[in-house]
């Protein structure tokens, strides 16, 4: 079995193992996230030049020709001597201008970027703080309104990348940002077609993006969001999806909790938000689906849309999950 070298240590590799598999079976402790091979976080650098072709695929032709390749799709054919990408190109700076506490463990973060990012509403960066963590975050602001990039964070029990931005990081403190990335966004073409939104927890960020599109393109169609959390105290922006779906006709607005807390509100429904989604809306053809929350909810949700009519291609969902729930771990 071919052999990976990295950072003056030699790894064994299994049969039909990627690299990056193959480094975490040994504990090596490397970035990564989907290990779909498309967030780019796990992606290395190699001298080689027969990578295998998976490897590169979706990389910028630049990445690829300095030896880039994401660890994740790439099974070696032969012995293999990597390092980390270390391209100060490949991140930006930005600063923290603004920082809100939505509920007792999300916050909202808005970011000053050093480059003017190139991005849609919807689709998502990848963020590293000072002690070399990435994760991935989606992106609630709209580039067309907003000078700002903005990012809702929520805490997760154990989550190192997380509980930072939620707990320590503070006004004008420096992070980097790589992307962005995602087909998660929304469409002019399908201005007339219907929508149904189904979130969980900090998904709300790409999904609200994807209203605020929708409105500043004028969209025609109906949409409808679906938002839960387990307990209705952890719901946030409330009012302001409220105000939304009072202004808009074709906007309507489901906060849904599994479990009342103490101060339960009549308008919120009490059950899981995909059940009522899915209660309410039996026929999802020709219907545009956006889920973005818990990988659990995003892969029960899809079958079931695709079981009520819906087509794959029009099932728009994010990509990405932590690295700490992979490990079987808390989420981070």
């Amino acid at each position: 079995m071919p052999v990976i070298s990295f950072k003056n240590r030699k790894y064994k590799t299994r049969k039909n193992e990627s690299v990056l598999d193959a480094l975490l079976r040994n504990e090596v402790d490397v970035p990564y996230s989907c290990r779909a091979g498309v967030c780019n976080v796990c992606m290395m650098l190699s001298k080689k030049n027969n990578l295998p072709e998976p490897s590169t695929r979706g990389l910028r032709y630049k990445l690829v020709e300095q030896g880039y390749f994401l660890s994740c799709q790439c099974i070696p054919t032969e012995d293999l001597i990597i390092n980390e990408e270390n391209d100060p190109n490949l991140f930006s700076e930005a600063i923290i201008i603004e920082k809100e506490i939505l509920s007792d463990n999300l916050c909202r973060i808005r970011l000053d970027s050093s480059v003017k990012l190139d991005y849609r509403a919807g689709q998502y960066i990848n963020l590293r703080i000072p002690n070399g963590q990435i994760r991935s975050y989606s992106l609630a602001s709209l580039p067309a309104e907003d000078d700002f990039l903005e990012l809702h964070i929520k805490r997760m029990k154990g989550g190192a990348v997380s509980n930072w931005l939620f707990s320590e990081s503070k006004l004008r403190f420096v992070l980097e940002l790589e992307g962005p990335f995602g087909e998660c966004y929304y469409s002019q073409e399908n201005r007339d077609r219907n929508i149904l939104m189904i979130s969980t927890g900090s998904g709300l960020a790409p999904q609200l993006g994807v209203i605020r599109d929708a409105i500043h393109n004028g969209h025609e169609g109906q949409i409808s969001l679906y938002h839960g959390e387990r307990f209705s105290s952890d719901l946030y922006l409330i009012d302001f999806l409220k105000n939304i779906a009072s202004r808009y006709k074709n906007i309507h607005y489901f906060p849904c909790a599994i479990e009342s807390s103490k101060n339960f509100e009549k308008t919120i429904n009490q059950c899981s938000a995909s059940e009522l989604a899915f209660e309410n809306n039996k026929d999802l053809k020709n219907k545009l689906i956006y889920l973005c929350g818990s990988p659990q909810m995003v892969n029960s949700a899809r079958k079931q849309a695709y079981l009520c009519g819906a087509a794959m291609k029009d099932i728009f969902a994010d990509p990405f999950i932590t690295k700490d729930l992979r490990l079987g771990k808390k989420r981070d």
